[in-house]
Parts: structure tokens; C-alpha cells; sequence
């Protein structure tokens, strides 16, 4: 599939004429936008990490490498993928979901971008970079390859709902990034999750990381999302910051 892992490792995450003109068809549905208007309801308890050894080790090591602003939209990425997934009755690993969500945006960190010169997009060095990570803590190789196909897919346009923690966090990111579907979130949740995890001038931080990476690396997704007016969906998100 165009966008997963194994499609990074075949392709370097370089886009083709082929990949350019299926992105550009999912744009083309996607400006049509959702036709559901229903509001996703939420319990205090979506604004929680969940616990176990594995997502605490996530934690320590987001901590480790992530600036606060990434790591905040990390945990909002979880926290609004989570009450999508719930409200749209997905059957999904939630211990692998957050674990995606945590990691997804580790390539566009310090010490895990532009390590690779064979992989020339963030979302699937990051991919590779999580499976590093997660094998040093002995993660069943089918469930890494669940997280990195998730975190790989999440800079696709639209991902298949058949795939429910790539979906989730694909929707989850896309909501924070660029505020698709946040007028289905009551005010008051939006309101409660910037409380926990505040966005600290999110919208000009994350810019500067993409347009980085848009420029270093001019045959990626992210590229070809900038070319067609990604940084002005940010600007317009309908956050503040």
C-alpha cells in the first residue's frame, strides 16, 4: 500500500507520478470534506494515557528525545484518535495505538531525523527508528509492524478504516495539525485536552519542522503536501496557536 512500511523501505518514501496522482486524488476527496456532522461524545477518561510497562517506557523515552511541543501534540494526537476510534466503534489495540501515537513524530526529532540516507521521508525513518526502539524491549515482531505501519501511513491524505490504529492515528494527527473534524469535538473537550497537554505555539514550531523537512527532502510526502498548500491548513486549523 502507498505510504505503509514496507512501501518506505521499497521506495526510500520517494513519491512517483503514480504515488503524486493517487495523493492527489485523495486530496480531491478529502476537500469534499465529511459529511457527518454528529458530535463525538467523550468520558473524562479519554484524556488519559493508558498504563502498562511498555507505554511507560514509550513515555521515558519521548521525554528523552522530544522537544515539549512534540511531545504535547503526541499526546493530543492519542487523545483525539482515541475518542474517534471509540465514537466510530473500531476494533482496535489500545496499547498500540498509544505506543503509535507516542513515536509517531520521532522522525522529526534531534537525535532520529536525517539519520537514514537511504529513506527520504520523516514518517517512515520514524517507522524504522520506533522498530529500533521497541526491539530493545522485546515487542513481538507483528505488533512492531502494526506500530510501524501506523506511524508510516500517518502522513497518507486518508487511511483505510480497516487498518484502525493507522486510522486512528492518521485522523488523531490530522485533527491537531490541520483541524480536520474538529468541529465534531464539544468545545469543552478541545478546551480540556489544550489544558493537559497545552500546545505551546504548536502551529509556527511544527511549521518549522516540515518545512525543513519539505525542503531537504523534495520528493516526500511532506513535500508534495507543501507544494499544494499544507502550511496554510495549519495556519488555518482553527487553533490559536
Amino acid at each position: 500500500m502507498t505510504g505503509d512500511f514496507n512501501w518506505g523501505l521499497k521506495t526510500q518514501g520517494n513519491l512517483n507520478t503514480i504515488a503524486k496522482l493517487y495523493f492527489a486524488w485523495q486530496a480531491i476527496r478529502a476537500r469534499r470534506g465529511s459529511k457527518n456532522t454528529n458530535r463525538f461524545t467523550y468520558s473524562e477518561s479519554d484524556f488519559r494515557i493508558p498504563d502498562s510497562t511498555l507505554i511507560n517506557q514509550t513515555i521515558e523515552f519521548i521525554k528523552d528525545t522530544h522537544q515539549d511541543f512534540l511531545m504535547n501534540h503526541c499526546y493530543r494526537t492519542y487523545v483525539f484518535g482515541y475518542v474517534i476510534g471509540r465514537n466510530e466503534n473500531l476494533p482496535f489495540d489500545q496499547e498500540l495505538f498509544a505506543i503509535a501515537s507516542l513515536l509517531h513524530d520521532v522522525g522529526l526529532t534531534k537525535n532520529h531525523q536525517f539519520k537514514h540516507t537511504n529513506c527520504n521521508c520523516f514518517a517512515v525513518e520514524g517507522a524504522v527508528e520506533a522498530g529500533s526502539f521497541l526491539e530493545t524491549k522485546h515487542v513481538e515482531k507483528d505488533k512492531i509492524k502494526r506500530i510501524q505501519d501506523a506511524i508510516a501511513l500517518h502522513l497518507n491524505i486518508k487511511v483505510p478504516v480497516h487498518l484502525p490504529e493507522a486510522y486512528m492515528l492518521n485522523k488523531g494527527a490530522a485533527v491537531d495539525v490541520i483541524g480536520r473534524d474538529l468541529q465534531r469535538f464539544e468545545t469543552s473537550f478541545i478546551e480540556k485536552t489544550i489544558t493537559a497537554y497545552p500546545r505551546q505555539h504548536f502551529k509556527s514550531a511544527m511549521h518549522q519542522l516540515l518545512k525543513e523537512q519539505s525542503k531537504a527532502r523534495p520528493k516526500s510526502r511532506i513535500s508534495f503536501l507543501y507544494q499544494n498548500g499544507f502550511a496554510s491548513l495549519i495556519k488555518k486549523s482553527g487553533f490559536e496557536e
